[in-house]
């Protein structure tokens, strides 16, 4: 990765997260991927507040979000009937095709430690809940049981997960989700700025969901949608190469199929593969994923994510399409892109040369205005960070779990690049500084309430 990042003029730093960043370099961005970590936090606070301009990927307040599923999934939350997306150029009467889609996510319930099993069934019964549910711990911030994940098909084995006996990995607290019929197949798009890429993957299949898995009353599942965890030669992993489409960047949005893989109707058919390769729904259009993750990048403040959509098998023949986000990831393992390298320098270029680009448009604006009345003697003066100079190596920081997935290793790494005039590629996005100081250091409760401040989901925290 370092040899494509200097083709592209950027450098990359391994930063030490235990020491002061003020005594390791000056960065024109920060990437990072720690368990929750206060002295990290402070550690990063302390660099902003000393260097204003340096680029941090991602806030901490939309980090914690995701990494509760309580909030991950409250942007498609705000109305009842979700967000609804219309196809461009199809106009307001059009009636032929998929012209208008509806995202959604399934209704889910939070159980909490020490929820007994009658008060447990009697919130899923109170929501609408039907078995077959998707039992998933609560936080995904890569400790211990992160990963977990069962299929419910008795309301009465719930109490076998309550009590830790299911797995190690999964036990209160946990979101009771409902499951949606889909096919046996999900598409991961990875969001990288205003880049996205699209990646097919396999999901829940028939085994999961028959009579002698009903019986069982409830099952613990491998990770059925990590292409790691797919053997060499197998189905699951024919299904998942490749890219279905990717769109975006700095450079417009032109959406490229190149990588597609052969489609279902060609992939040849074994009589004992599992169904997820016999028959697969279609992948959402291109303008239903990049207006989606339009949509979170604002409400959620981040840059660097993915979600998993599902297209429920039941649908409206209206020309209306109905899909569901069923996850959402913070800094995901983008490895499992092909041509990841490029792919993510490319993002951190755009991310520098965009903030640039508006701090030399911010210069000129100043530059005619008319200057400021001198200080009074003895006023308190601002502490602002030194610019990147033209001409110096760009610095970005990353962190070293770049190809990981799941639980990022106790490392960061710092990036820089030239002085390329780059597009815009953040400019619609609220800036994470500002939520520094209202989100460091505060304890995550199991459920933080969230409430909308300047198109930014803010975690409440007592």
């Amino acid at each position: 990765m370092k040899q494509v990042a200097s083709s592209r003029g950027v450098e990359l730093v391994l930063v030490d997260h235990t020491k002061p960043l003020l005594d390791q370099g000056e960065y024109d961005a920060i990437v990072h991927k720690l368990r929750p970590n206060k002295d990290w936090e402070r550690n990063l606070q302390e660099y902003v507040k000393a260097r204003p301009s340096v680029k941090v990927i991602d806030s901490l307040a939309g980090i914690r979000i995701v990494h509760n599923r309580a909030t991950m999934l409250l942007p498609l939350r705000e109305h009842p009937e979700g967000v609804v997306f219309q196809k461009p150029g199809s106009g307001h009467n059009g009636t032929g095709g998929c012209n208008y889609a509806r995202v959604q996510s399934p209704t889910q319930v939070e159980i909490l430690e020490g929820t007994t099993l009658d008060e447990a069934q009697s919130l899923l019964r109170s929501a609408g809940l039907v078995a077959p549910l998707l039992v998933k711990p609560l936080w995904t911030d890569g400790r211990e049981g992160s990963h977990g994940l069962a299929v419910l098909h008795d309301m009465g084995s719930l109490g076998l997960v309550l009590q830790g006996g299911l797995s190690s990995e999964l036990k209160p607290p946990l979101v009771v989700q409902q499951f949606v019929e889909h096919g046996g197949v999900l598409f991961k798009v990875y969001v990288l700025g205003h880049r996205t890429v699209v990646c097919r993957r396999p999901s829940l299949g028939d085994f999961y969901l028959s009579q002698e898995a009903r019986a069982a009353g409830v099952l613990s599942l491998p990770r059925v949608s990590c292409k790691s965890t797919y053997a060499a030669g197998s189905p699951e992993l024919r299904l998942a190469a490749g890219v279905v489409y990717s769109c975006g960047g700095a450079g417009g949005a032109v959406c490229s199929t190149a990588d597609l893989p052969a489609g279902p109707q060609q992939q040849q058919r074994h009589q004992h593969e599992p169904s997820v390769l016999q028959e697969q729904p279609a992948a959402p259009p291109d303008w239903v994923t990049t207006s989606l993750a339009g949509t979170l990048r604002e409400k959620l403040g981040l840059q660097l994510f993915n979600f998993d959509m599902i297209c429920p098998v039941a649908n409206s023949p209206n020309g209306e399409r109905l899909y569901y986000v069923v996850d959402i990831n913070y800094f995901p393992g983008v490895d499992k892109i092909p041509d990841f390298e490029r792919v993510f320098i490319d993002f951190l270029a755009d991310a520098v040369d965009g903030d640039r680009a508006r701090e030399r448009e911010r210069q000129s604006i100043d530059e005619l205005a008319p200057a400021p009345p001198p200080a009074r003697e003895g006023s308190a003066g601002s502490a602002v960070g030194a610019p990147c100079r033209p001409g110096r190596s760009r610095q970005a920081s990353g962190c070293e779990a770049v190809a990981m997935e799941g639980a990022a290793e106790e490392e960061v790494v710092a990036a820089a690049g030239g002085d390329a005039d780059g597009g815009d590629g953040l400019s619609s996005v609220p800036s994470a500084h500002g939520e520094l100081d209202r989100t460091l250091g505060a304890e995550a409760p199991s459920a933080p309430a969230a409430e909308v401040t300047s198109g930014v989901y803010q975690p409440m925290y007592e």
